[in-house]
């Protein structure tokens, strides 16, 4: 019988509110689930407060390390699910029309703002230049609009906060010579919004291939051989998610073994499972959501849990 606190984001306070009228409906007893909204003063009330026995984080990995510090030596369990870089890796065997798809949807559903998001690229060379042809026509083809209507592909961004840190990611982007495209698209006057966008000529040092952007920004690299795929894919501060794109059973085994990411997606990207478990390695976090997994750190197993 856990009972739960739910804090969302100070910029995304009404989906919460929603659920809550979800649970009264669905006739909970009244305090098994509780919404606090607020800023980050009321999520530090709930991490220091004596009476919460487990943490569980979504956001950025800056507060994940803050609320980790404040949590030392306390007993509360905790469990991080912070930023991502995940790498999209096309090989010349890959379906490619299929994969273009897979990449168009890793990066630019919700406008970027998914953790696990395919915001890194990597692409063998000898394929490289039909790839990013492809890529470059399908973004013609988005639409960018109203988020609550269904043929919208690309709607707004989160704040202007969130805003504001793309544009100057993007811009360094730029300043460090990344070439970048942006289909010809015109952006409602109303709200904050992003073109999607593609960097190509992008070197590993780049800000926009190290930092989590989290928005609809894509950096493009290339790879000859599946050992410079797997250094370059796990060459990232992050390990969340990676995506593999060929026909080879062997090497998306091979591969798998070998990336820093806590799930690998074959032939897709973005796919879940609600029994099956999902984390990070490195600054995305540790601990796992989903299935088993996902629950046992609210669950105690010990003498005194069962009045011993």
């Amino acid at each position: 019988g856990n009972t739960v606190v739910l804090k969302p984001a100070e910029t995304t306070p009404l989906s919460a509110l929603l659920f809550a009228d979800i649970v009264r409906q669905a006739e909970l007893p009244p305090g098994v689930v509780n919404i606090v909204t607020g800023d980050g003063r009321a999520g530090a009330a709930l991490v220091k407060h004596d009476g919460v026995d487990k943490i569980a984080f979504t956001g950025s990995t800056e507060v994940g390390k803050a609320i980790q510090r404040e949590l030392a030596g306390t007993g509360k369990k905790l469990t991080l699910e912070l930023g991502g870089k995940a790498a999209n890796i096309i090989f010349d065997d890959a379906a490619l029309d299929q994969a273009v798809e897979g990449i168009v949807n890793g990066i630019y559903f919700n406008q970027g703002h998914v953790c696990c998001a395919g915001s890194r690229l990597l692409v063998q060379e000898s394929i490289y230049e039909a790839t990013v042809a492809k890529l470059k026509r399908r973004l013609e083809t988005l639409r960018l609009g109203d988020p609550l209507d269904k043929n919208t592909d690309i709607g707004a961004i989160n704040s202007k906060l969130q805003l504001d840190k793309i544009t100057e990611l993007v811009e360094s982007g730029k300043a460090e010579g990344a070439e970048i495209f942006q289909p010809a698209c015109r952006l409602p006057e109303k709200g904050y919004w992003f073109a999607p966008t593609v960097f190509t000529n992008v070197a590993q040092s780049y800000r926009i291939a190290q930092e989590e952007i989290f928005g609809p920004v894509l950096s493009v690299l290339t790879f000859r051989t599946p050992e410079e795929a797997v250094e370059k894919a796990n060459n990232t501060p992050y390990g969340l998610s990676a995506g593999i794109w060929t026909e080879k059973g062997s090497r998306i085994l091979w591969m798998a073994d070998r990336l820093r990411a806590g799930v690998v997606w074959a032939n897709t990207f973005n796919r879940f499972d609600p029994a099956s478990p999902f984390g990070g390695y490195k600054e995305s976090g540790f601990g796992r959501e989903g299935g088993r997994h996902g629950l046992e750190p609210y669950l105690r197993f010990d003498n005194e849990a069962f009045g011993g």
